[in-house]
């Protein structure tokens, strides 16, 4: 099943995720140069946060990039990344039964490996990744596709720096299942270039997506039978470079995932300048009561007194409609932000959260070179969003 299985069974698998903007890394390059570390806070190495451990699944590279979804049976399920450096990434599942105390390890639902590709006319061997994960539980939907998993999948070639992941040749993907513990269907192609084979060419979508590279940093959720993905919109195949171009869309489905809407641009650059950086990234949809938020992360500090130059924690702001892609700003504009979680490791953010999620609060992920081989970390905060 193309590096899916049917999960249930222990074991140790592999993972997955991607960071620092201005130093010019990824998630993989970023732990191996140490690139822009700012010195810790007065209070010592440790963070203010208690670390997310998954019980089971060995430390390799740590684990990032995760999405916290809950049933309607109050279990806890987490998509997340399996770093194993230098090369793979995959994505791993746990369950909590207490409400996010504890993450148990569950399997492996997307396996990275070896692979070779064809781009640009030619053979091109390198490792198969499997990022940004976002877990939804759509209730509305057929039963054996109650959950949804969607993943940016891409190769990334030696020696396995930023500009080396050709992200532009990949995809976003996704799989359903009844169960988040699987099995889990065949992956389906959904959101590529003409090339790729997917479904759907988001470019074609709405001329606000013209000349966009790839799409990636997946955000879910479902709220009264339609389904909302927020994306990374990256006008170059690295993903680095062209940033007054970037932005995080968001588009919609009433039928399920079978076909797919343009809402509206999130945010933008000028969102991003406005606060001194060169891009906002890594977002999450989240709700807490009757009220629905974009998490988000500032990241590629501007200005010779900035010492943190890649992801520099996360940003809640609120939804004023959600429909129409638009979120609360003030009379000039601006983004309001809500509230700001700052970092206390080298570089951090792209957070997620779920209101059933009552111990473990927000998480949030950071990465700390100074704790190798267990570079890549997950904190829970214990906060919630409106109520900390």
């Amino acid at each position: 099943m193309d590096g899916s299985v049917a999960i249930g069974t222990g074991g140790s698998m592999l993972s997955r995720r991607r960071f620092t903007i201005a130093c010019g890394v990824g998630v993989l390059g970023l732990a191996a140069t140490g690139c822009g570390a700012p010195p810790r806070p007065a209070g010592g190495p440790g963070s203010r946060f208690e670390k997310l451990v998954v019980i089971g699944d060995p430390d390799r590279n740590g684990i990032f990039d995760v999405s916290v979804e809950y049933g309607p049976d109050g279990t806890g399920w987490l998509a997340y990344s399996r770093v194993e450096l230098p090369k793979y990434v995959s994505t791993h599942l746990a369950r909590s039964d207490d409400r996010g105390r504890s993450w148990t390890y569950v399997g492996a639902i997307n396996r990275s490996r070896d692979d070779t590709i064809t781009a640009d006319g030619r053979a091109v061997s390198g490792a198969r990744r499997y990022e940004t994960p976002t877990l939804v539980h759509d209730p509305g939907d057929d039963p054996a596709r109650h959950w949804k998993l969607y993943v940016e999948r891409y190769v990334a070639v030696p020696p396995h720096r930023p500009d080396n992941n050709l992200h532009g040749d990949g995809w976003i993907e996704v799989k359903y299942a009844r169960r988040p513990d699987g099995p889990w269907s065949e992956a389906v192609r959904l959101f590529g270039g003409p090339a790729s084979g997917s479904r759907i060419d988001l470019n074609r979508l709405h001329p606000d997506l013209g000349g966009m590279s790839f799409y990636n940093e997946i955000g879910s959720i479902a709220l009264d039978g339609a389904l909302y993905l927020s994306l990374d919109a990256s006008p170059t195949p690295s993903g680095l470079g062209d940033w007054e171009n970037r932005k995080i869309v968001l588009i919609s489905s009433h039928d399920h995932g079978a076909t797919w809407r343009y809402a509206g641009t999130l945010t933008d650059h000028d969102d991003a300048s406005d606060s001194g950086y060169l891009v906002l990234t890594g977002s999450s949809l989240v709700k807490e009561g009757s009220r629905l938020f974009l998490l988000v992360t500032p990241s590629g500090a501007k200005g010779l007194g900035r010492r943190n130059r890649g992801h520099d924690g996360t940003w809640i702001v609120e939804f004023e409609n959600i429909a129409r892609a638009r979120l609360k700003r003030d009379a000039a504009g601006r983004l309001v932000v809500l509230r700001r979680i700052p970092i206390d490791r080298d570089t951090g953010g792209l957070s997620d959260y779920h209101e059933q999620n009552i111990h473990g609060g927000i998480l949030f992920p950071q990465i700390d070179t100074r704790t190798r081989p267990d570079v890549f970390q997950t904190y829970m905060t214990g906060q919630r969003i409106v109520f900390p």
